[in-house]
């Protein structure tokens, strides 16, 4: 995405395979939904069969039937609630087809279940969160199957984590977070892990870094700690999000074709499965960054200027 456009939550749209691993997507939509007053739209996709797939699988018009059953069920829930929910059921490629939605039904926030703790280091999310965490038009939640479902509760202050390589990435990322963090009356924990692989007890702090960042902030109030520590991103953000009690990490994401060139850019999956908290992901592509860092510094170029035109 290009621009992330000030915190909306008017539309939250929820991606379910039908198993019990979105049980707490819905639960964290219905929360997101009574809190800020938003519709919810469950969505289901179905991808038609293809040659060489099993034969033995249900005609596609039991399956739509199907689908559509279990999502009103779902429906009823949320609408005891007091949620206006609506369901979709949709046949096609699921990531093609809930980004076409996305930009169809204007939903400010996509929210996926996923079987986290089930897979083992270094294997895939799932066959729908996999496709689904990078490149979408709007930020993602996800929501692992053992995750905390007391985050939005108002049982304590909120803290949301933000990991940082204080690259355009993050700098981009994080003015989302701030109106995130902001209008969740929480506040913001920023976190730069330091993976140079250089043998040190603890690693130098990034004072200036942390400063420069926060200097773009609207209200740097929110944030209440700046932390550097050494090791494996992955590994120390998990640790610190349970060692600061997260209940909210949002991470920057580049998309699928950069993650492809190198294991850095899975590190959002490995975060995914790994906490206890759900995750904000925001899929920034590097050269929109840097435009929105011209543009918030006045110094964007006309080349540039034309590019976010374009792109917002």
């Amino acid at each position: 995405m290009s621009e992330h456009r000030e915190f909306n939550m008017k539309t939250i749209m929820v991606a379910t395979d039908l198993s019990d691993a979105s049980y707490g997507a819905r639960n964290y939509a219905r929360q997101l939904a009574r809190r800020f007053s938003a519709k919810v739209l469950l969505v289901h996709v179905i991808e038609p069969s293809r040659p060489g797939m099993d034969q033995s699988a249900e005609p596609l018009s039991q399956r739509i039937d199907f689908a559509e059953d279990q999502l009103q069920k779902m429906a009823s829930a949320l609408h005891f609630d007091d949620v206006h929910c609506a369901i979709i059921v949709r046949t096609g490629d699921i990531r093609e087809t809930i980004a076409n939605l996305i930009t169809e039904r204007n939903a400010d926030l996509l929210i996926l279940g996923t079987r986290s703790k089930d897979h083992k280091p270094g294997d895939a999310l799932g066959s729908v969160a996999e496709k689904l965490v990078r490149g979408m038009p709007c930020p993602v939640l996800t929501v692992g199957k053992y995750v905390r479902q007391d985050s939005l509760e108002k049982t304590h202050p909120c803290t949301v984590l933000f990991p940082t390589d204080f690259s355009e990435i993050s700098r981009a990322a994080l003015a989302y977070t701030e109106c995130l963090t902001k209008d969740l009356g929480g506040h913001l924990c920023l976190l730069h892990v330091d993976d140079s692989g250089v043998d040190v007890a603890s690693p130098p702090a990034r004072e200036a870094d942390f400063e420069r960042q926060m200097a773009r902030m609207k209200d740097p109030s929110l944030v209440t700690q700046c932390i550097t520590r050494k090791g494996k991103p992955a590994e120390v953000i998990a640790a610190v999000s349970i060692e600061k009690w997260a209940d909210f990490i949002v991470m920057g994401v580049h998309g699928t074709e950069e993650m492809d060139k190198s294991r850095k850019y899975r590190i959002a999956y490995d975060v995914i499965r790994s906490v206890r908290c759900p995750v904000f992901t925001l899929f920034v592509c590097p050269q929109e960054a840097i435009v929105k860092s011209e543009h918030s510094r006045g110094t964007v170029s006309a080349d540039s200027a034309a590019l976010m035109s374009k792109t917002s």
